[in-house]
């Protein structure tokens, strides 16, 4: 791959990142899951026990966010800081969002590192960091959390 081959599929990576981060935020079917490779993968590597750390495949992927719609409900974007990597498929990217229960009206503000990776234009990988017990606090508890948060670990996504 040539160094004008790399700058096109570092800024297609880009604007793919920059796409999610837009429509993910948006209430609504957004088209969001139409970004993903039909094969990728959704990380959380810091789920606690008892929580299901990865979903595999747009159809789990999109019943992962459709079960998780509305559980918070983002008000603002404080901060983002974007890193391209050597690798021109992928980026990292740094974040604080402030965002709030609708369950119990606490706001809160949690912060993220996301590892966005492409393949053929798609999102092939998407790992997100993050400290759940910020989330946890605030809709009123780890049951509630657990829960209303996804599937528990060992559960699929129907």
């Amino acid at each position: 791959m040539t160094h004008q081959d790399d700058d096109a599929v570092r800024a297609a990576t880009l604007r793919l990142m920059s796409d999610y981060q837009r429509l993910i935020s948006q209430p609504g079917d957004t088209g969001w899951i139409d970004l993903w490779a039909e094969d990728g993968v959704l990380e959380f590597p810091y789920a606690p026990a008892g929580r299901k750390s990865v979903y595999t495949g747009k159809a789990e992927i999109a019943a992962y966010m459709a079960h998780v719609s509305g559980r918070v409900k983002i008000d603002g974007l404080d901060s983002l800081q974007v890193f391209p990597m050597q690798d021109p498929r992928m980026a990292v990217v740094e974040m604080a969002l402030r965002v709030h229960s609708p369950v119990t009206g606490d706001a809160y503000t949690q912060r993220y590192v996301a590892f966005f990776e492409t393949k053929d234009g798609r999102l092939q990988r998407y790992r997100e960091y993050w400290n759940p017990l910020v989330t946890i606090d605030a809709v009123g508890g780890r049951e509630v959390w657990t829960q209303g948060f996804g599937f528990p670990e060992g559960e699929g996504a129907g």
